[in-house]
């Protein structure tokens, strides 16, 4: 009986993972694939499964080791059940995840400082005290409670804006090895650290890790925000040049049609000669000339110049390489939806349809373009495309076929739509891949 009681003493220690897992969905909590309420239900059932397999860890295995065993088995299991309920990339959660781990190892510490004072006699494995642990319980709470705010604004600004995936894979190692230390930085008998001044140095130690980390974090998301700045800076300037290229184009077909009305009469004059003499070959053969040396003049689709500008752009590429384009735009005068927005996501989705239908036969390579403002507040857009390489969708994802994780473009698109609290659904059926989404403006 004393057995188990005693090991109940060190299961319940397991209890502490609770502010953390808050935590991990705090970031992310518009991202969540069920309903809260559904959520919550799963939350503990699994907590409440992993206690059992925690009694019955700490009942076979010797303190020591069922700790180690335990901090391994819970990382695994509750990341696997939290990345399942989060419509996000897998590194990025895994650095939400670490970042909750490295909270808890820092408790961890707070726990065994309390500990000295409060029990200075005793050592590493002596049962879990309810006194210390309930100090670390209110101590990891409100800790939870006090960067609630900044995880929401800051860490959930950088999982979802932040799109450079290579530094994704090994940012998490920044958390992982505070949680290491912080897993190795305690005192295996409390009376040793009376002697001397070591006591004083173990909590210097604590405090300066903590600031250490606290700034690692703020540089982080510094030097991110201005690489993401940057490359918006980049998309914009790929605008206004190709805004610059359609205004150069206007202002030939501008100079072209002066001296073609200059020259009109004298072109009908041959043309009413050859008509008059019946050369109609010749007639066609002049016609055919004349109409070649006209260039085109940019269309026009809506108010703003540089979604024109972007639809020009994108549909000349396009005839270079024999797509076909079925363009339908009905915006109103001045609507909502900023400018650079809408040529990132019509850029995006213009450009992956054209490259999915540069492998198909010309006869196939067909691009259709929908958009139109419904009501005063909605702009309603589908674009589709037949393709040849299959597709890998997940959860309503395209994941690229070029690299791991999503799609880049798509994945841009997706934050628009996110930003105009909007919804985006991705298809593909009998080989055509379609794009639909709402915008809220």
């Amino acid at each position: 009986m004393d057995n188990l009681i005693q090991t109940a003493m060190y299961a319940r220690s397991t209890l502490s993972i609770v502010p953390l897992i808050v935590f991990c969905f705090l970031p992310v909590w518009q991202d969540i694939k069920g309903s809260p309420a559904r959520l919550l239900v799963k939350a503990f059932a699994a907590f409440a499964a992993m206690e059992a397999v925690m009694f019955l860890i700490y009942f076979l295995l010797s303190p020591t080791t069922a700790d180690m065993v335990s901090e391994a088995l819970c990382i695994v299991v509750f990341f696997y059940l939290y990345q399942r309920e989060i419509a996000l990339e897998r590194s990025h959660l895994w650095f939400i995840f670490m970042t909750a781990c490295m909270i808890g190892g820092f408790t961890y510490l707070f726990y065994h400082l309390a500990n000295i004072f409060l029990h200075p006699t005793s050592v590493i494995d002596d049962p879990v005290y309810t006194d210390t642990f309930c100090l670390q319980l209110t101590f990891e709470s409100l800790l939870v409670l006090g960067l609630a705010l900044p995880a929401k604004k800051y860490l959930g600004w950088l999982v979802h804006h932040f799109l450079v995936e290579k530094v994704w894979r090994v940012i998490w190692l920044i958390p992982a090895g505070f949680l290491i230390f912080s897993m190795v930085f305690i005192p295996y008998d409390n009376s040793v650290m009376f002697v001397g001044r070591f006591l004083e140095i173990y909590v210097i130690t604590i405090l300066i890790l903590f600031i250490l980390i606290l700034l690692i974090y703020a540089l982080f998301y510094k030097i991110a925000y201005s690489i993401t700045e940057n490359q918006k800076m980049i998309q914009k300037t790929a605008n206004l040049e190709i805004q610059a290229q359609q205004y150069h184009r206007l202002q030939t077909y501008v100079q072209e049609t002066s001296r073609l009305r200059h020259d009109f009469r004298y072109q009908l004059t041959v043309l009413v000669q050859m008509l008059s003499e019946q050369r109609y070959g010749e007639l066609a053969n002049y016609l055919e000339q004349y109409l070649r040396s006209v260039s085109d003049m940019p269309v026009r689709y809506c108010s703003s110049s540089a979604v024109n500008a972007i639809l020009n752009h994108y549909v000349s590429i396009g005839q270079k390489f024999g797509v076909s384009f079925h363009l339908s735009i009905r915006l109103e005068e001045n609507f909502s939806v900023e400018d650079m927005d809408f040529c990132v996501l019509l850029g995006n989705l213009l450009e992956n349809a054209i490259d999915a239908c540069k492998s198909l036969p010309e006869e196939e390579r067909k691009v259709t373009l929908k958009t139109a403002q419904t009501t005063g507040h909605v702009i309603v857009l589908t674009i589709s495309n037949p393709y040849e390489e299959p597709l890998l969708i997940r959860s309503g994802k395209l994941f690229s076929s070029k690299h791991t994780g999503e799609g880049q473009g798509l994945k841009s698109v997706r934050l628009i739509v996110e930003k105009y609290s909007g919804y985006l659904e991705i298809n593909d059926k009998n080989q055509v891949f379609e794009v639909k989404m709402l915008l809220n403006i």
